[in-house]
């Protein structure tokens, strides 16, 4: 990664308290586990009341990159999503993330966004690239 640091500055577009046009998510960690919930506003819908796919994906992308250590950054090097059924514009959901699998250089997340009803929304899975911090 030609010798850049992954480092954090609060900006981040899903969680970044410092981002004005962020979306401003908060996840917490639960054991090796990451959670959150939320709803989101029509600002980001595809369809008519519909939350676009994309905006799904970032949020389940986001959820397992929040899943690195302390002297760890996560880079996402593949991801696949499946969907299960639409969000609607204001329906609350809870997204839940884990470890799959590790190993030395990347980790197999798992992500799933489920509506409080229960319905699934849709799922992922990641590799992801695990860059250890060096102490200076």
């Amino acid at each position: 990664m030609s010798g850049k640091k992954l480092r954090r500055d609060n900006y981040c577009f899903v969680c970044g308290e410092e981002n004005p046009k962020g979306m401003h998510l908060k996840f917490e960690r639960k054991d090796d586990r990451v959670y959150s919930r939320f709803s989101l506003p029509k600002y980001y819908q595809g369809y008519n009341n519909v939350i676009h796919g994309g905006i799904i994906s970032l949020i389940l992308d986001e959820s397992m990159a929040y899943l690195q250590e302390i002297e760890e950054r996560f880079l996402t090097g593949k991801i696949a999503v499946r969907f299960h059924s639409p969000l609607y514009v204001g329906e609350e959901v809870e997204v839940e993330a884990w470890v799959e699998e590790e190993r030395r250089r990347f980790k197999i997340t798992k992500a799933v966004m489920k509506k409080v009803s229960g319905e699934k929304v849709a799922e992922a899975e990641a590799l992801m690239f695990v860059f250890k911090e060096r102490k200076e």
